[in-house]
């Protein structure tokens, strides 16, 4: 029995190695391109479409993932300000919601309202606190919003901790 394994294994490395080889590219038929250049143009076209129909695909399991998670409420709230706050140039920031995902990262929304009379738009930073003096630093890009107008927000912040305090700025 153990000789039939050297045999074997004797005869596995005595064979030579393989060589691989790319095969050559051969161009596609003629008879394709002698229709016309809307043919090529078609096939071009066809791509795009199938490539944005993926795109809204994941776009949708995006969404659908995102709303599976807010109805299994996988969320532990933390705390609420009913408080507005005034960040400068008559923008007001409250009331406030901190929760915690199921990963444990903090999610921050909020109401922003507009009490000037003129279009704004700032970076909105949220300073999160926690118990053991921590500070997680959090951002949003505010579109222009229009005067008396609101808009509600939601910060996710990538680092995990358990605030328990919020304050907010703004930077024009």
């Amino acid at each position: 029995m153990f000789i039939v394994a050297l045999v074997a294994a004797g005869a596995l490395a005595a064979q030579p190695p393989a060589i691989y080889r790319k095969k050559p590219h051969r161009p596609p038929p003629l008879a394709a391109f002698s229709i016309g250049p809307s043919v090529a143009q078609e096939r071009a076209l066809r791509r795009r479409v199938i490539r944005l129909a993926r795109i809204k695909m994941l776009e949708r399991r995006q969404a659908m993932l995102f709303a599976f998670l807010a109805k299994s409420h996988t969320e532990t709230p933390l705390f609420a300000d009913a408080s507005a706050v005034d960040v400068g140039g008559g923008v007001l920031v409250g009331p406030t919601t901190v929760t915690l995902d199921f990963l444990g990262s903090p999610i921050i929304r909020a109401t922003v309202r507009n009490a000037s009379k003129a279009q704004v738009s700032r970076v909105l930073t949220a300073r999160l606190r926690t118990s053991d003096g921590e500070v997680l630093r959090v951002s949003v890009a505010l579109e222009p919003l229009e005067p008396g107008a609101s808009r509600r927000i939601e910060l996710l912040s990538p680092s995990r901790g358990r605030p328990s305090s919020v304050t907010w700025s703004a930077t024009p």
